[in-house]
């Protein structure tokens, strides 16, 4: 079956038609997500979680159980070996003795990577530091597809902290590979990263608009009527075309001040005035947990989906797991033209490549002393190679890096 026995690791790792397919499925399950079914009983899953986790975690445990399997979870991996200093690849090739399918969660970017790598179970990437979160992407695609009727050629705000912001790096590729035009609104300094926003243009052709505070997009009327044709007032007509506004919460711990996280704060709640000038239509989403950003005066509007988008979250693990573990054919269409498919990953001769290191910090590889220097060939780019686990982009050694 299509996607038995395979790893989620990125939302890279599915083609268009696999995540349609999925979703096909997720309808299905969506149909016995409150009696459940009994297509996975006797399998177990592992949440192996480093970090906290509300919703992610407990869907995915929800989700095993509803289909009739079995859960051992850690919640808090200090209270297991890994205090001791067991490494991620003993940690599970362990669980892989308990446990058909791991699902993890951990601060170090390429993470999830390593645990695929080790384990010989399906292993299900819940978030690996600022990297990705693949399977918040695929409730989040869902939910746009189940409340607009489809995903393609759709415009989409993206608010918050893009920089850090796990979500909204693997939303970001996921929109743009169904053509969704996307609009970026960040403060100075959480801006999305340059290597994302070049791999975006040079793999999907979509250059995001950028603006640095919702000021920008949202005006009052009078002010529109004042300046009427000026940047302010096609800012805030900007506003009213967009099918769905993903907001994230910015991180007080990113400022040098906090006056200078209480000015950006403001610039980036979404009110009910802000709504004035969105579609009657529109989503506004937000992965939670909210602190300010979203007020609570939106919950009753019927705009407001964050909720249900969580609860979108259960069906689509659902059929995850199912579809993983072998236990509900996914059935997928053939490509269309133009539909983006997975391709081998071409890694660099690491004899090559001299003492080359990953350069960033939170990088598995800088963490794990068993863990090798690995690099990937970088699509479209001869002189640039890939980190094999967190993708961070660096210079080759070799100039334009020969392929054969």
């Amino acid at each position: 079956m299509a996607l038995e026995g395979r790893d989620l690791v990125s939302i890279f790792d599915f083609s268009d038609r696999e995540v349609e397919a999925l979703f096909d499925l997720a309808d299905a399950m969506d149909e016995h997500k409150h009696v459940g079914m009994k297509v996975a009983d006797g399998s177990i899953l592992c949440t192996l979680f480093y970090e906290p986790s509300t919703r992610t975690r407990l869907s995915f445990e929800a989700a095993m159980q509803k289909l009739g399997g079995g859960v051992i979870s850690v919640a808090d991996a200090t209270s297991t070996s890994v205090a001791k200093g067991e490494t991620i690849a003993d940690t599970v090739r362990i669980i892989e003795s308990y446990a058909d399918m791991i699902v993890i969660r951990h601060p170090l970017e390429g993470s999830a990577r390593v645990a695929a790598d080790y384990a010989s179970v399906p292993v299900v990437n819940a978030g690996d530091g600022a990297h990705e979160h693949p399977t918040q992407t695929l409730l989040d695609l869902y939910t746009i597809r189940r409340e607009k009727g489809g995903l393609r050629d759709l415009s989409v705000a993206l608010v918050g902290d893009l920089r850090y912001g796990r979500t909204v790096h693997s939303l970001a590729f996921g929109l743009a590979r169904f053509g969704a035009d996307v609009t970026l609104i960040s403060p100075r300094g959480l801006e999305m990263p340059p290597s994302l926003l070049e791999r975006l243009e040079r793999e999907f052709d979509c250059r995001p608009s950028q603006y640095h505070s919702l000021g920008d997009i949202v005006t009052d009327s009078a002010s529109v009527r004042r300046r009427k044709g000026s940047q302010k007032a096609l800012a805030t007509e900007l506003l009213a075309t967009f099918d769905a506004v993903y907001v994230t919460r910015v991180q007080k711990e990113r400022f040098e001040s906090d006056d200078a996280y209480q000015a950006a704060r403001r610039g980036y709640a979404i009110t009910q005035d802000v709504l004035a000038w969105a579609q009657a239509d529109a989503l506004v989403m937000h992965p939670l947990p909210r602190v300010d950003e979203l007020a609570y005066e939106l919950d009753q509007d019927p705009r407001a989906i964050y909720f249900r988008q969580a609860a979108y979250g259960l069906p689509v693990r659902m059929a995850l797991l199912a579809a993983l573990l072998g236990k509900r054919p996914v059935k997928v269409k053939r490509a269309r033209k133009g539909d983006y498919r997975p391709e081998p990953r071409h890694e660099v001769d690491f004899r090559k490549m001299a003492q080359l290191k990953c350069p960033n910090p939170l990088c598995v590889t800088n963490h794990e002393a068993y863990l090798g220097p690995r690099f990937t060939f970088v699509k479209r780019v001869s002189d640039l190679v890939a980190c094999a686990y967190c993708e961070q982009e660096v210079p080759s050694p070799l100039g334009a890096a020969s392929r054969g």
